[in-house]
């Protein structure tokens, strides 16, 4: 993150708000972090759960119709900006990993992230 921008900061606690893609990747038995930008509270919700062939077909189907399709990052990805926040939504292999934050204006901007979030992830 510190590569990112070294401004934000992992938040020791944090429940994500229901129906949002963090709160269903934790349903899932995925992960969830919020990172806060110290200096203006602005924050990146990031999260990641392992998904059977079924599940990630229908996530995937459901990027599609609602999201623009990028080739920025993993093996499918999706970006759109809504109300001013950005969300990258990435499949790699079983995985579904999605970041969102008012900081991401183009697909490019989470890269850094979204490239290490993967490098992290257990083989699959």
């Amino acid at each position: 993150m510190y590569a990112f921008d070294p401004n934000y900061a992992l938040l020791d606690s944090w429940d994500p708000s229901a129906g949002s893609p963090a709160a269903e990747a934790v349903a899932d038995g995925g992960v969830a972090c919020q990172l806060v930008r110290e200096s203006g509270g602005d924050t990146i919700d990031l999260s990641v759960a392992r998904l059977s062939e079924e599940e990630i077909v229908a996530k995937k189907n459901d990027a599609f119709a609602s999201s623009q399709m990028v080739p920025t990052y993993g093996e499918e990805a999706y970006f759109e900006v809504e109300g001013g926040v950005g969300t990258a939504i990435v499949f790699e292999g079983p995985y579904w990993l999605v970041i969102s934050s008012a900081a991401f204006a183009e697909p490019g901007e989470p890269t850094e992230i979204i490239d290490a979030a993967l490098a992290a992830l257990p083989a699959a």
